[in-house]
């Protein structure tokens, strides 16, 4: 039986990787595993949010399906409800590969329903302001403080962001010791990975050397209302920075950080025999808006800067390394590709991908997407076009509205998605 590795690095965007034309090497070691890879390159997430995202990559199945639509805190009791009842299909990649044998490790730290499946799952122990900040209702209050009040309760809790989640170095030093005792029980392992030191304020990672820069006046100037400078303001205390350079500068050296962590484990995998039958997967569960769209530092948004995240799937013993595909994936496609790559089918939403790697068929001309930080904004993106129906539009974290009611965007001249040109009518209004 071969051994499984999806590795989830948070907030990661294509734009920010020298694989997808970045003029910063930030991943020189997730470069070297995508050589012996299938690297794609229109994989987009199903939506620019943590929980409906990993959701959808256990069970399968798209938000819509499987009920969670949006992310803690703001996720309703009948989305909890519908995820939960027992109508609910339950498929569960962990739980699947465990009633097969494996020694299912998960390194994260979000727990609740993702840690089903499991025989390990968990990370260093809990600062208390971590333990704290679980609660959902404590984290709505704290989300709505103004950043004066805010900027108290960091210095009186005496917190830093560091605490608050293991570094990369000590999640592979735990996943090494996880896989020692996999084979220790000579058992298979599945290891599954959250690194979250890409997510702002970039925990772990220390602060870029100052480039002199000072622009946050003029950001906040920028702003299309108080509440997002508020909520800004609150970034702004939680990363200790005065300028968008010194921002983007520590988000690649956060990259950059996960990156070795990753080539070590790699390395420890070759040492120890098991590299080549491995099925190795790196992928992300949303991208994340630096400065572009009026957004800073957030993946609020159905833009492609917050949907648009790398996929690298090694495959055992495979023919087809540095493969590129430009075909769509998405999130809920790893599952039934790894149940068929173990030569079994189950029924899924997703589809597997090995028709596509193995025999270049695509298995869609489109992919859908869920804002999971609004109430209700979707998008339905083609290679050529895409449509975003923002019916209520309000961002539950800075309480602005990112975009139009309706947007159209031709993606052939305008990648960047600056000009809506939607007439009152579309093609993609039909699907």
């Amino acid at each position: 039986m071969k051994n499984v590795v999806i590795i989830i690095i948070d907030a990661l965007r294509t734009k920010n990787l020298s694989l997808f034309g970045y003029n910063k090497e930030t991943d020189k070691n997730i470069k070297e595993i995508a050589k012996e890879s299938v690297l794609f390159r229109n994989f987009f997430s199903v939506t620019n949010s943590t929980f409906p995202t990993i959701t959808s990559l256990f069970a399968g199945s798209y938000p819509k399906t499987h009920g969670i639509m949006h992310q803690a805190p703001y996720a309703s009791p009948e989305e909890y409800e519908k995820f939960l009842s027992e109508e609910q299909p339950k498929f569960w990649l962990p739980r699947y590969l465990k009633d097969r044998g494996y020694y299912t490790i998960g390194i994260d730290w979000i727990g609740l329903w993702f840690k089903e499946g499991f025989d390990y799952y968990g990370e260093k122990k809990e600062a208390f302001y971590k333990r704290f900040t679980k609660n959902e209702k404590v984290k709505k209050i704290l989300l709505n403080l103004p950043s004066w009040a805010y900027k108290i309760g960091k210095d009186m809790v005496k917190e830093k962001n560091e605490k608050l989640f293991p570094s990369a170095k000590q999640m592979v030093d735990l996943a090494i010791d996880k896989i020692k005792e996999a084979e220790n029980l000579q058992k298979p392992f599945f290891l599954f990975m959250h690194f979250e030191e890409t997510h702002f304020p970039y925990p772990n990672v220390p602060n870029p050397e100052p480039s002199g820069e000072n622009d946050i006046k003029e950001v906040l100037e920028k702003m299309r209302t108080d509440s997002q400078r508020e909520y800004f303001k609150k970034r702004i205390v939680d990363i200790e920075l005065n300028s968008v350079k010194d921002m983007k500068n520590k988000y690649d050296l956060a990259i950059k950080s996960v990156d070795e962590e990753i080539g070590r484990l790699k390395r420890f995998l070759v040492r120890n025999k098991n590299w080549e039958e491995t099925l190795f997967i790196i992928l992300s569960d949303h991208g994340d808006c630096l400065d572009e769209h009026g957004v800073y530092f957030s993946h609020d948004s159905l833009f492609d800067e917050s949907v648009h995240v790398p996929l690298i799937i090694k495959m055992p013993k495979s023919e087809f390394k540095g493969k590129e595909i430009h075909e769509f994936a998405q999130t809920p496609d790893i599952a039934p590709t790894i149940i068929e790559e173990f030569e079994e089918k189950v029924k899924l939403e997703g589809k597997s991908l090995l028709q596509l790697i193995k025999n270049d068929l695509p298995i869609r001309d489109k992919v859908f997407l869920v804002d999971g930080l609004a109430p209700k904004v979707r998008a339905i993106r083609t290679k050529k076009r895409k449509l975003i129906i923002a019916s209520e539009n309000r961002c539950n974290l800075c309480k602005a509205e990112h975009h139009d009611k309706i947007e159209e965007y031709d993606l052939g001249e305008d990648p960047g998605e600056t000009k809506n040109i939607y007439s009152g009518r579309s093609e993609l209004m039909k699907f």
